[in-house]
């Protein structure tokens, strides 16, 4: 490699490396990088963040060797193997449910502290939050769970190790749709090198990283359009839906690309696979909130969980002080009747659109819908919708106004690490109304930006980064 000719290359790995060090450095200093640590977790983030962004505007206009772009990403993510899960503690729920799994016991049967499950005591039963009710993951995030603490010890290097793999194979199916689409190979930097993917999966190991490569599994099929249709592609959004019910936002557009077997398969391999955990443990849809059954930790999700949101907190703020009963109920009642119409209005888009990159483009929508009204986010949800991000930038013959449209996405992924300022104080929790600002607000407006600049007509000047 010319290193003069790669000086950008280089300076923003320097960086990085220096980022993710300095993260490792906490754990052996102080073993955590939350609670009263937060600050300096934030700081070694927002240099990492700089990398990131100053690789995006030297690779824009240059080429990057291949085996940088990857090495550099894979160095990151295995120096952050090096720290214990701490922003998050949701690995010991997933070593937990793995473990009673093993004994032939249901996740879904009993809260973590329910003395039954005594006879199975072990350590990361004592570190799982709300061990008050039974598990809130579903069926194929079960199975994972399960496959991994049948075969490795109940640490959580077990599951980093994992998610950092299914994000890998992620990011290379990212780089197969980008050469479908005859985009740029460098924009995987878009994905690969996002500080937020890098710190919630090899750090955080969060059981988004199966679901996102089930997701890209299921596009990545669909879209190539094999003969004869294979049944593997609804197999696996099927897989992605019972992880997290999120994925079902592709199906509207998968729809178009799979013939009538297909989508058949789809339901019966969905309700196939939940019929036995139901049927086990019971259902827990209805009843009392005691967190049991296989939805039971999901519906208190869906009535009482908020945190960090958007549009959601805004609107349910207006209702409020307008003395509009039940504001918080309404709001989501609202708020999923306009996700209702986004779903509607892709779905048939996407009855028209068979070009490969319009359709990836397309695919993003439902999600970044869903980012926008959810009442929670944390800061791995986002990661559903930066595996679209390498698909908004412009193409070779579009304009680079179209880079306005991916930049939202991009500082929210870098402005979340914020919200971890809520948990700065371990006995005293609470959101921090200038942190929902500082994430929402810029986000929002340059949003606002991007779709009034790509809209207009005629369009603008071209934006260049």
């Amino acid at each position: 490699m010319n290193v003069k000719r790669q000086w950008g290359l280089l300076l923003a790995a320097g960086v990085g490396l220096l980022a993710y060090g300095g993260m490792v450095s906490m754990q052996w200093r102080y073993g955590t990088l939350r609670d009263g640590r937060t600050p300096e977790t934030i700081a070694w983030y927002l240099l990492a963040f700089v990398a990131y962004l100053g690789i995006l505007v030297w690779a824009e206009r240059r080429d990057v060797p291949q085996r940088w772009l990857w090495g550099t990403a894979v160095l990151f993510r295995l120096l952050l193997l090096l720290t214990t899960p701490t922003l998050s503690d949701d690995v010991y729920r997933y070593l937990w449910d793995g473990h009673v799994a093993t004994h032939g016991v249901s996740p879904y049967a009993y809260a973590v502290n329910a003395p039954e499950l005594d006879y199975l005591d072990a350590p990361p039963r004592a570190q799982v939050n709300n061990a008050w009710m039974a598990s809130p993951y579903l069926p194929a995030a079960q199975l994972l769970f399960w496959g991994i603490t049948a075969v490795f010890p109940l640490r959580p290097l077990a599951m980093q190790i994992a998610m950092m793999l299914f994000d890998l194979f992620s990011a290379w199916l990212i780089s197969r749709l980008l050469a479908a689409a005859s985009l740029p190979r460098q924009r995987l930097l878009l994905y690969l090198w996002n500080p937020l993917v890098i710190v919630e999966i090899s750090h955080g190991a969060h059981v988004d990283a199966w679901m996102i490569f089930l997701i890209l599994l299921a596009l990545a099929l669909s879209i190539r359009n094999a003969a004869p249709p294979s049944l593997l592609p609804p197999l696996f959004l099927a897989l992605a839906t019972l992880t997290k019910i999120l994925p079902l936002l592709l199906f509207p557009i998968l729809f178009w690309h799979w013939n009538w077997r297909q989508r058949s398969a789809f339901g019966l391999f969905t309700v196939g696979l939940l019929v036995p955990f139901g049927w086990q443990a019971g259902w827990g849809l209805c009843g009392e909130l005691d967190g049991m059954g296989l939805f039971g930790a999901l519906r208190i999700y869906g009535r009482q969980w908020q945190f960090n949101s958007g549009l959601f907190y805004w609107l349910e703020q207006v209702l409020n002080r307008r003395g509009v009963p039940d504001s918080v109920g309404l709001s989501k009642i609202m708020l999923v009747m306009a996700l209702f119409l986004v779903v509607t209005a892709v779905f048939l888009r996407a009855r028209r659109q068979k070009d490969t990159l319009n359709t990836l483009r397309l695919t993003a929508v439902p999600f970044i819908a869903y980012i926008l009204i959810t009442p929670t986010l944390h800061p791995w949800y986002l990661l559903s919708l930066l595996i679209f991000l390498p698909f908004l930038p412009p193409s070779a013959k579009e304009s680079g106004q179209r880079w306005l449209l991916a930049l939202p996405w991009i500082y929210l992924s870098g402005a979340l690490i914020f919200s971890y300022l809520t948990y700065i104080d371990p006995l005293n929790f609470g959101e921090l109304a200038w942190v929902r600002q500082l994430e929402w607000l810029p986000m929002l407006s340059l949003a606002a930006i991007s779709l009034i600049c790509h809209w207009s007509k005629p369009r603008l000047g071209d934006v260049r980064l």
